[in-house]
């Protein structure tokens, strides 16, 4: 039976480190999305009412031993909407990031994040993707509120950001199904910052880690165990 939880999360900031302290007490696997040339650099993003809250990004020479036991995968090296892009660009953005991440994990790095707000990916964007790079697998920020696996791995919508309001019913839906399925949340860990909800958040992982019955897997696992195929 494929039943699985997977989880991701984008812009590799230093808010990272505790949300995969969190991962690791429940014995949670999870995707990080990582802009490679960005590592390093202080940051800051201001929201509606003038809130603040930190989007400095984890060091270059940190990745490795931040990420270990989980997947780093692309995010694009600098964070462009790729709508606005060349073809060119788009491949200088993925490939360059697939290439620095994988130098710096020592593994593949294969796997994708569209950055961006919605809508942040059309066909140029995925047809450029599919003919002109080795990524296996691309996931939208689209809420599906589903459990169904992706048709087209490179439009791979999640099931709900993990901030959603409807987050633990869904869990609870999830736990009552039987046979197949897959639950996919995503976020940014700021997030939990900027709406002061590191307990939710801890709540939803505990969550997680009890639905028996389903495996919680990284992005690429659940690509590798419904396609067949092993990255190279």
């Amino acid at each position: 039976m494929k039943k699985f939880i997977t989880l991701s999360f984008d812009d590799g900031v230093t808010q990272d480190r505790r949300f995969a302290e969190l991962l690791r007490k429940y014995g949670l696997k999870c995707t990080f999305n990582v802009n490679s040339a960005l590592l390093g650099r202080d940051g800051e993003l201001i929201f509606e009412g003038g809130k603040r809250v930190s989007h400095k990004k984890i060091a270059p020479e940190e990745l490795s031993s931040l990420y270990d036991g989980f997947e780093v995968a692309v995010h694009t090296r600098t964070h462009p909407l790729l709508l606005n892009c060349s073809v060119r660009r788009i491949l200088e953005e993925v490939i360059g990031d697939s290439v620095k991440l994988s130098e710096l994990t020592g593994y593949p790095v294969l796997g994708m994040a569209y950055p961006g707000a919605h809508p942040n990916y059309d066909r140029l964007v995925t047809e450029t993707v599919r003919t002109y790079t080795n990524i296996r697998y691309a996931r939208t920020i689209v809420s599906t509120y589903h459990f169904e696996f992706p048709e087209d791995f490179l439009l791979w919508n999640p099931t709900a950001h993990i901030l959603d309001e409807k987050t633990e019913s869904l869990i609870d839906r999830f736990a009552k199904d039987e046979g197949d399925g897959l639950l996919y949340l995503w976020g940014h860990t700021y997030e939990f910052d900027l709406h002061d909800c590191w307990d939710r958040a801890e709540k939803i992982l505990e969550k997680l880690s009890k639905v028996e019955g389903a495996q919680c897997v990284t992005n690429m696992q659940v690509f590798e165990s419904v396609t067949g195929e092993k990255k190279q």
